[in-house]
C-alpha cells in the first residue's frame, strides 16, 4: 500500500532540521515532506503590493508542491503548517523607534524596536497583515484541494523557533543552520518533550481546546513576543489525521 503524505509547510530550514527525523521514527507508515518557503507566507504581498486572499496564497502552495513532486489531492493526508509569531499581535505602540540598535529590527521581551519612523510603519504595516491572516488561518481547519477536503492547521513559534530553542529572539540568519544542527546534537530527550515545557496552556485538556487556549494565549499582550510554542499540538494532530 502506498503511503500517505503528511505535508509540513515552514518558513526555513531550520524547522525541518528540529522535526524531521522525530517524524519519521515515529510516523513510519506516512511519508513526511517539508516545503521549505524560505519566506513568510503570512506577509507575503502579491505582485501588484496588494494584500492577497491568504486561503488562495496558502492553497497555491500547497498546489506547487503537488504539480512539481507528481502528487494528488488524495495523496495527503494532512497539511501542517508553521510559523513564527515575530510579534505580530502587540500594540502599535510597543514598535518603537531606536536609533542607537544595531540591526534594522530587533526583538526584545514586550517591544519591537526600529531605527526610523519609516521602518516602525513597515513593521506596524507587516504586524497587521500577519495577525489578520493567522487568525484566518486558525479557524481554517481544512483546504479543498481539487474538492478533497484536506485537514490543515496552523501552529507557531514564538517570538521565533530560535528564541524557542535556545533563547535567542534575535539569531544571526547565518547561523541558524548550524545551531539547529547543534542542538539536535546536544538534545538529551525527545524534541516532543522538550517543546512542551514551552505550551502555553494545560497539557490536559483536549486538543481543540489547548489549539484554542494557544492562540488566545499569543493574542494576549504581549506574548507574541515572549517565549513559547504550541508546535507539540501537532503530533497530536498527526496521531489523529494518520493513525
Amino acid at each position: 500500500m502506498t503511503k500517505k503524505v503528511l505535508l509540513i509547510i515552514v518558513e526555513g530550514q531550520t524547522e525541518q532540521i528540529i522535526l524531521e527525523d522525530y517524524l519519521d521514527a515515529h510516523f513510519a507508515d506516512t511519508t513526511i515532506r517539508f516545503d521549505v518557503q524560505r519566506e513568510d507566507v503570512l506577509t507575503k504581498w502579491d505582485a501588484h503590493k496588494r494584500i492577497p486572499n491568504i486561503k488562495n496564497s496558502v492553497i497555491r502552495v500547497i498546489q506547487s508542491y503537488l504539480d512539481k513532486y507528481k502528487f494528488l489531492a488524495k495523496d495527503l493526508t494532512a497539511v501542517i503548517h508553521i510559523t513564527d509569531a515575530d510579534g505580530c499581535f502587540i500594540a502599535p505602540e510597543c514598535v518603537r523607534v531606536d536609533e542607537n540598535i544595531e540591526q534594522k529590527l530587533f526583538y526584545t521581551e514586550d517591544a519591537i524596536l526600529v531605527k526610523s519612523d519609516k521602518r516602525k510603519e513597515q513593521i506596524e504595516q507587516r504586524n497587521e497583515m500577519k495577525a489578520r491572516n493567522a487568525r484566518i488561518l486558525i479557524a481554517n481547519d481544512h483546504f479543498s484541494i481539487n474538492r478533497l477536503k484536506v485537514p490543515y492547521q496552523l501552529f507557531y513559534f514564538s517570538t521565533n523557533l530560535e528564541h524557542v530553542l535556545w533563547d535567542e529572539r534575535n539569531e544571526i540568519p547565518t547561523e541558524k543552520i548550524h545551531k539547529a544542527d547543534e542542538f539536535i546534537e546536544n538534545l538529551s530527550g525527545t524534541i516532543e518533550e522538550y517543546l512542551k515545557a514551552y505550551m502555553p496552556v494545560d497539557a490536559e485538556l483536549p486538543y481543540r481546546d489547548k489549539m484554542k487556549k494557544s492562540w488566545s494565549f499569543l493574542m494576549e499582550g504581549s506574548h507574541s513576543l515572549q517565549r513559547g510554542t504550541n508546535v507539540p499540538l501537532l503530533f497530536e494532530m498527526i496521531k489523529t489525521n494518520v493513525q
